[in-house]
């Protein structure tokens, strides 16, 4: 029925699920239609909901996409609640806004990343977390109304932290206090063909997360036609063409609530794929499976294995791998105080070279740390300017201990402050760690093969104070532009868990696109420095010469300078 043909007054039958799998009726009054309510074109039909379950609970988190029916023609799908309504009043969304869901092309969804510094600090980090989070909330808050809202999923959260939904507070209900049952907890097994039946009303859910840990968000089937589903009248995330898992789902109970009641709902098979997530409404085809990206933790000092797959999406994804990896350490370890974690890994994409990930994580924020490295080496890697990429697999071992591991660079000893080209340097670095316990590590390397009487410089760092020093040495933003040079980047990173020695010289250079240029020849140079319009070049006061590393079993923190000189013949 058309949005035209509805007049107010007008009543009708609604069908949704309230328990189990069985589909309940409950009657509805058309209170009124309002024009252009969310976008041009795009109207809003609202209607008071009948039924004693109602008249307890409102409107309920988990009936989005709840068909409504008068004389036997679908009018559309509830979709929108009122903050503190004294009665069941919804919006609907018209089925015509919901059927043209599948005329959107299949192009995925792709964000432009350029004004984001390519940089792993942790402030930068925090920025890519709150980045991800905002725009996952402006992409679910498009309410034309303060007082009204999309009507809630239904969030089954087996595992996680509720720390974890902060990401997805405008999409989910605060279903995440509820203890599931074992029962409820099963994993859901593959379908069988007589499996793939699904009918208006019915209960579906779509995993994010699935495997030792879960999350899903699961809602109501508006309309079905041949393999094509149509579900919620709004938005998932509002990503465009996806390629999601569409899981059935059952309704354990009804919880009521005076500020938001919400349906108990448990995933159970899958029986298809979500391919759109609009405005309007969400679509799916029923048969096939999307590609998932696996995801294992084996903690080598619990003896415990963790696998996980995650939906591939390039905003998504690395939220998911955020909050289950911190997910799965606070499961094991204490959520608060101390912790060190001594972690390998790897993150493997098809047809490229894999990212390793071999560093110590210490402090109270070291799952944060951590988590978020790998949040952000994922949202670079899968927002790449040159294609798209498929993660095949992430593997971790971790090893964590309920203590602190860093250690400070007291005192550095050079042998000597004049040496012959290629000469042997001899370092003594003395440690002190938060125990105030005393160690000692020793290098040895070439000096520079530089003119006599040429001044150089040492500089004896942690990756922090490395970083700082470059930072306002090469004041030159670079974005690799294409995949390669920035999975060499990513994995040229420098760690914590390492004391880095930087030999340097004071002299003309360039820095361009990723890499020093030292001692040009000043006609090259001047050719280079004419080009004043590249933001991926910059002048440098200091040239590395050479650049050495020692690992150590903690976290490094400190630096020294020293000013050298070759010997004059």
């Amino acid at each position: 029925m058309k949005v035209t043909e509805i007049k107010t007054g007008m009543t009708g039958i609604g069908k949704t699920i309230f328990k189990g799998t069985k589909i309940e009726k409950f009657e509805f009054k058309v209170l009124g239609i309002l024009e252009n309510t969310l976008a041009p074109h795009k109207h809003m039909i609202f209607v008071e909901l009948i039924s004693p379950v109602l008249a307890e609970t409102g409107v309920i988190a988990g009936m989005s996409g709840s068909p409504l029916y008068i004389d036997g023609k679908i009018i559309g799908a509830v979709a929108f609640g009122f903050n503190f309504a004294k009665k069941p009043i919804a919006g609907v969304t018209p089925i015509e806004d919901i059927l043209k869901t599948s005329d959107y092309n299949k192009a995925l969804y792709e964000i432009d990343i350029s004004d984001i510094k390519i940089e792993f600090g942790k402030e930068n980090i925090k920025k890519i977390v709150n980045f991800i989070r905002e725009e996952i909330a402006e992409r679910a808050n498009f309410s034309p109304l303060k007082e009204m809202a999309p009507i809630e999923l239904i969030p089954t959260n087996k595992g996680f932290k509720s720390a974890a939904l902060s990401y997805f507070k405008p999409v989910f209900s605060g279903a995440e206090s509820v203890k599931f049952s074992e029962q409820l907890n099963k994993k859901p097994g593959t379908a069988a063909a007589g499996l793939f039946k699904i009918a208006p009303a019915d209960a579906v859910a779509i995993p994010l997360i699935k495997g030792d840990f879960e999350l899903s968000g699961s809602g109501t089937v508006t309309y079905v036609d041949g393999s094509k589903v149509y579900m919620f009248g709004h938005p998932f995330f509002n990503l465009g063409a996806v390629d999601f898992p569409l899981h059935k789902a059952e309704i354990i109970t009804v919880f009521p609530s005076y500020m938001n009641s919400f349906k108990v709902a448990a995933t159970r098979h899958l029986i298809g794929t979500v391919v759109q997530d609009r405005f309007s409404a969400v679509q799916g085809e029923l048969g096939g499976a999307p590609y998932m990206i696996p995801l294992k933790v084996f903690l080598t000092n619990r003896n415990k294995k963790f696998a996980i797959e995650m939906v591939d999406h390039p905003l998504l994804s690395p939220a998911l791998s955020y909050i289950s990896l911190n997910s799965i350490l606070g499961a094991e370890y204490q959520d608060f105080g101390f912790m060190s974690l001594q972690v390998k890994g790897k993150i493997f994409i098809e047809n490229e070279r894999n990212i390793i990930i071999d560093d110590i994580f210490s402090g109270t924020e070291s799952f944060d740390d951590f988590s978020g490295l790998v949040l952000a080496i994922n949202f670079f890697i899968m927002n790449n300017r040159e294609k798209k990429v498929k993660i095949q697999k992430m593997d971790f071992e971790i090893s964590a201990v309920e203590s602190i591991k860093r250690t400070a660079i007291e005192n550095v000893i050079v042998e000597k402050t004049t040496y012959k080209p290629g000469e042997l340097m001899k370092i003594d670095i003395y440690m002190k760690d938060e125990r105030g316990k005393s160690w000692q590590e020793k290098a040895t390397f070439k000096a520079p093969h530089l003119s006599p009487g040429t001044v150089f410089y040492l500089l004896i760092a942690d990756r922090s104070e490395i970083g700082k020093f470059e930072a306002k040495n090469i004041q030159a933003p670079y974005f690799p532009d294409k995949l390669n040079p920035l999975i060499r980047a990513i994995n040229n990173l420098r760690k914590n868990n390492r004391i880095y020695f930087k030999l340097m010289t004071l002299s003309r250079g360039l820095y361009i696109k990723g890499h020093e240029y030292s001692n040009l020849p000043s006609s090259l140079q001047d050719v280079f420095e004419f080009n004043t319009t590249s933001k991926d070049q910059a002048k440098i006061r200091y040239s590395t010469f050479t650049e050495y590393q020692i690992e150590v079993p903690a976290v490094v923190r400190g630096s020294k300078l020293f000013k050298l000189k070759i010997k004059a013949r």
